[in-house]
């Protein structure tokens, strides 16, 4: 089956604007690409589909370099929480969305961040127990690092003042020793595997929900990165039962954990090696989050007298590094903290220098605070520098403020610099920490506004509209060891292509958060359409 795309603003990836053009795809490949369907006709069969989208840009679809696909899932059909203004709202937001979750034994939210509200005070179990004391109820912060929870869950996790605290994990209490309802960091899971006990049915209805959310978005590949949270929904399997099914409507790349055990690691490269379901690598975290100072640094917070934490003990995290990295495994890790990313970059020097070249591409993800010492070291150790844009929005400028202080402030979010410093800059949502919006992710990292979408966050790391396309497209593709057929447009390469319905390199960018994607292809495959273009 022959298609073609014509529009009059292609943007390849391999030059920084778009030019006109017409791209015939032929089954699940870019066969050519020519200035205009006059010099393909020669080559097209009489059955031909065309498609005309005059001067709607059409790119390489979006590939999203860091999101958790069974987490993402869930949050879909959870209650959204994040448009709340304070505790009190949490509830009516909950009132409001009751009827559509009574019959499920569990009300699970997602987004909720006190650090937005009035009162930055953490809530407690005590304002859920008001209105829902007889139903259990999990509500994620924003960031997924720590939840909100009320009586009726920590009953039925068997919790109570006197359970024990889990290793880089806290049940809350107050200054009477009383458990507030706030289980932060691995504290988390004791109620999560109780809530998110799923059947195999709900699952497949959830990722089919995601899978339409994706193509809508005009995301066809994403890498589904391990999370604490997501041990308890994770069923791989299930992707491979929705290809059969032609219902897979975006490559999956899989990031499983990073720990002692790489038999398990090796098998699991073996079973997931498909075209649309590989295995990219291993993830791990090395600390938290800023916002709950358990992100590490190198100094203590301006806030708090400690520097935060690592998840486990440092010397044990850097041997799990260095043997990943000699059996040839990519490592992702979850560093926020200045301490962090150092003691990362460290690690990953040390296995380079151990092992020799073992074709590896270790990434770093957020990188939210940075020495500009440690800058450089993404370039010279080839270490891909994983950021999410539309982080700056969904978290509040004055708390980073308060927990930093002015100096290490000036070095959050970066990504200029990197690119600046020769390293390769690679974009992702951590959905569902926020919306898995592109045009969110995009906007944010042009602009560098905050959720006020009118004051700045450091000017100076603005990027091009050219260098965020790319870091969406082909730098995911790189880090995925598939720039051969993916990321850009190019003859011989995969057909995953998008259109959206203006032009992002002549709009003003307040226009870019109304773009909308309204065709995307994938593997040659038309996964989503919002009205037909066919001539």
């Amino acid at each position: 089956m022959q298609q073609v795309l014509i529009s009059n603003q292609v943007f390849t990836g391999t030059t920084d604007r778009p030019v006109p053009g017409a791209i015939l795809v032929e089954g699940n490949k870019i066969i050519k690409i020519a200035p205009s369907i006059e010099e393909l006709k020669p080559i097209l069969n009489e059955d031909v589909t065309v498609y005309n989208f005059d001067d709607q840009l059409v790119m390489a679809g979006f590939h999203d370099f860091h999101l958790h696909l069974f987490p993402g899932a869930l949050q879909l059909q959870s209650i959204d929480l994040s448009e709340t203004k304070s505790a009190e709202d949490v509830i009516q937001v909950i009132k409001r969305d009751w009827d559509q979750h009574q019959h499920k034994e569990w009300i699970i939210g997602f987004g909720w961040d006190n650090g937005g509200w009035n009162d930055a005070a953490l809530p407690t179990k005590e304002l859920l127990d008001v209105h829902f004391p007889d139903h259990p109820i999990i509500l994620n912060h924003l960031e997924c690092h720590y939840c909100w929870v009320n009586s009726k869950a920590l009953e039925l996790a068997e919790i109570t003042k006197d359970t024990p605290n889990p290793e880089f994990g806290e049940i809350m209490k107050d200054a009477n020793g009383e458990i507030t309802g706030i289980l932060m960091e691995k504290a988390q899971s004791l109620v999560q595997k109780l809530a998110y006990n799923f059947s195999k049915e709900d699952k497949i209805a959830m990722l089919n929900n995601f899978f339409d959310y994706t193509a809508r978005h005009g995301i066809t590949s994403l890498n589904d990165m391990y999370a604490p949270f997501s041990e308890f929904l994770d069923d791989f399997d299930l992707l491979y039962e929705l290809e059969e099914k032609k219902q897979l409507k975006a490559r999956v790349h899989l990031q499983p954990k990073m720990d002692d055990c790489l038999d398990q690691a090796k098998i699991f490269k073996e079973k997931y090696n498909h075209p649309k379901i590989k295995m990219n690598g291993l993830k791990q975290f090395i600390d938290g989050v800023i916002t709950g100072h358990t992100a590490y640094m190198l100094e203590d917070y301006a806030d708090v007298a400690h520097r935060g934490d690592t998840t486990y003990p440092l010397q044990q995290l850097e041997e799990w590094i260095i043997e990943a990295d000699k059996e040839g495994f990519s490592v992702r890790l979850h560093a926020i903290g200045d301490g962090a990313v150092k003691f990362s970059l460290d690690a990953f020097e040390k296995a380079r220098k151990l092992n020799g070249s073992q074709n590896t591409r270790h990434t770093i993800e957020h990188i939210e605070s940075i020495r500009d010492e440690d800058i450089l070291r993404f370039k010279e150790l080839n270490i891909i520098a994983s950021i999410q844009p539309y982080h700056l929005a969904a978290l509040e400028q004055k708390i980073y403020i308060e927990r930093l202080g002015e100096e290490r402030f000036k070095n959050t979010y970066l990504s200029k610099s990197f690119l600046n410093a020769g390293a390769i800059v690679a974009l992702g949502s951590d959905f569902p920490v926020v919306h898995i919006s592109p045009m969110k992710e995009i906007y944010h990292a042009v602009t560098r506004k905050d959720s006020t979408l009118v004051n700045d966050w450091n000017t100076n790391e603005k990027l091009s509209m050219s260098e965020t396309l790319k870091a969406y497209t082909y730098e995911p593709a790189y880090g995925c060891f598939r720039e051969e057929n993916l990321g850009t447009l190019e003859e011989g390469k995969l057909a995953d292509i998008i259109v959206m319905n203006k032009n992002l390199f002549e709009i003003q960018s307040k226009d870019i958060l109304e773009t909308e994607v309204v065709f995307t292809m994938c593997d040659g495959e038309v996964v989503y359409e919002l009205k037909s273009a066919i001539v």
